[in-house]
């Protein structure tokens, strides 16, 4: 494990090798010989993305950050397990029937639905060692370009490194065996040119499987996330991060999916509330003085057909309702997209 220089790793084990030039240095120090390092003028892997601290820490706070789930961590434990080892690996994600799917939005790492989770890859500057001694010091250090690596100066950087920490710390749990790796480099999660011997060794030369929750940030205190419940807890809470209190994330692109799957279980409460009007039909047609004796009151039986009576008309403008709604979803959304159309024509 590397201590002195911050990283969480060796040098050795950095399953990306680039030398990188001290980005903090004034006088052109390098992160090893001269020779060796290179001066990039953009982030590694991504060559949008400037090499200075401003946009480095705004680059990892968008790839890595989950604002929205850190504000509902108070109440997280009503809709999920507290535990950051509740990750299934890669192959159990398969058992259970779940398709992997490819991700860059970090709030959806670890979130699944039905036949579905979301994992986000590795991005590749977690994996080199230069990156984490330049921009991922420890709380309040960075290197000094003027001081011996064991010296450091306060600075703020902006990002909590533990984010960084607790997101590989999930992929200690999600990619345990060999299998595993096979299906994350399947799906793209990590880098295509590195191998299992290589993967075992970073993971286990930082022991990321055995951090304590002291050591990663919230979100990592919970592992998967069913994405139901997730929706609910928007909808009751409404944390100021979402952009909508409808959901977590849309679980639908298309009115017809939506109609297609809101129809099955309207069509089971609509043939449930059937039976039982066919039942009060029924009882309302056998008499039941030779049932029940005790029965004889007119008023008693009235009370019970106007009971029924009601029950039945509810049900009538239940029923309306309903189509009302089957109707009315598609009718609102082409209304909107023809507004929509129409304003941004004008803006034009």
């Amino acid at each position: 494990m590397s201590t002195h220089t911050g990283a969480p790793f060796e040098q050795s084990c950095a399953l990306d090798k680039t030398a990188l030039q001290n980005p903090h240095s004034a006088n052109g120090q390098y992160a090893h010989s001269e020779k060796d390092a290179i001066t990039l003028k953009h982030l590694l892997g991504n060559p949008v993305i400037g090499s200075s601290l401003e946009d480095v820490y705004g680059h990892l706070s968008k790839e890595l950050a989950t604002p929205l789930l850190d504000e509902l961590y108070d109440r997280l434990w009503l809709v999920a397990r507290k535990t950051g080892s509740h990750i299934d690996t890669l192959h159990m994600q398969k058992v259970k029937g779940r398709s992997i799917i490819p991700t860059e939005d970090p709030k959806l790492h670890l979130v699944w639905k039905k036949g579905t989770i979301y994992i986000k890859p590795v991005p590749q500057f977690l994996l080199n060692h230069d990156f984490w001694v330049h921009y991922l010091q420890p709380p309040g250090q960075i290197s000094s370009p003027t001081s011996p690596p064991l010296i450091h100066k306060s600075i703020d950087s902006g990002f909590d490194r533990s984010i960084a920490m607790g997101f590989l710390r999930s992929y200690a749990y999600l990619v345990k065996y060999p299998l595993d790796f096979a299906i994350a480099k399947e799906h793209y999660l990590v880098p295509a040119d590195i191998t299992w011997i290589q993967w075992s060794t970073f993971i286990n030369n930082f022991n990321f499987r055995f951090l304590g929750d002291q050591d990663v940030a919230k979100r990592y205190h919970y592992g998967q996330l069913r994405l139901s419940r997730l929706n609910w807890a928007v909808r009751i809470f409404g944390p100021q991060h979402t952009p909508t209190r409808l959901f977590y994330e849309n679980n639908y692109w298309s009115v017809g999916e939506f109609m297609e799957r809101a129809t099955i279980p309207l069509l089971f409460l609509f043939a449930s509330i059937s039976i039982a009007l066919s039942a009060m039909q029924v009882a309302l047609a056998v008499p039941l003085e030779g049932l029940w004796p005790q029965i004889s009151s007119n008023n008693e039986l009235k009370a019970m057909d106007r009971a029924f009576w009601l029950f039945s008309i509810a049900m009538v403008f239940l029923w309306l309702f309903t189509w009302l709604f089957i109707l009315g979803i598609p009718l609102l959304m082409l209304l909107f997209q023809l507004l929509f159309a129409c304003t941004t024509s004008r803006r034009k």
